[in-house]
């Protein structure tokens, strides 16, 4: 039996990541931003004592397998994964989440947002070049291990963008919600009562 998925549906920006090796620490390595369409599973709103909120979304992108679509860029049909859809565990958990701070209803607002964090953390590479003992920033080592990174990031880059545009054919089908508004609630002023 299947059940109809419901859910809002938004634009988001997606951070893919690989998983990475031993060299990386076996932390999870960015290629890159891209703007998907994901299903909206849950909105938290968190007041600060100032006044001031913030609001983050759990969300599911239907495809975010980057290994897989690497893989097969040498085959024919390229390979983007199998569609996510929300699913619930035992306790009522939905997965598998993402969490993001921003939803757009237009490709083109998500798209900005996307090119600013890959500009930012293009921005950023740099610290993650290691200067030897003895080296200098003008040293032509670190230079050329600077443009090797910044040549990768580029690579990786063109192969999110056709990703991006292979998911975005694929989610044709899904419909951007209009009504998946969040009431913001302010706080009430109190008066002293002596």
């Amino acid at each position: 039996m299947t059940k109809e998925i419901n859910y809002p549906i938004k634009y988001a920006v997606l951070e893919l990541k690989e998983r990475g090796g031993w060299s990386a620490g076996y932390e999870d390595i960015t290629q890159g931003f891209i703007v998907s369409k994901c299903y909206v599973v849950e909105s938290n709103v968190v007041y600060h004592s100032d006044g001031t909120y913030t609001i983050n979304h759990e969300v599911v992108f239907p495809f975010k397998d980057i290994s897989a679509f690497k893989n097969s860029i040498g085959n024919v049909r390229q390979n983007i994964g199998v569609e996510n859809i929300p699913h619930y565990d035992v306790c009522n958990r939905p997965y598998p989440i993402n969490i993001v701070s921003d939803l757009f209803d237009s490709y083109e607002s998500a798209k900005a947002l996307a090119a600013q964090k890959n500009e930012e953390y293009k921005n950023n590479m740099f610290l993650r070049v290691p200067i030897a003992r003895g080296e200098t920033l003008s040293s032509l080592n670190w230079n050329e291990r600077f443009d090797f990174l910044k040549k990768e990031f580029e690579n990786n880059l063109e192969l999110c963008n056709l990703f991006e545009q292979l998911v975005l054919a694929a989610t044709d089908n899904m419909c951007i919600s209009q009504d998946s508004t969040v009431k913001i609630l302010k706080p009430i002023k109190q008066t002293n009562i002596i």
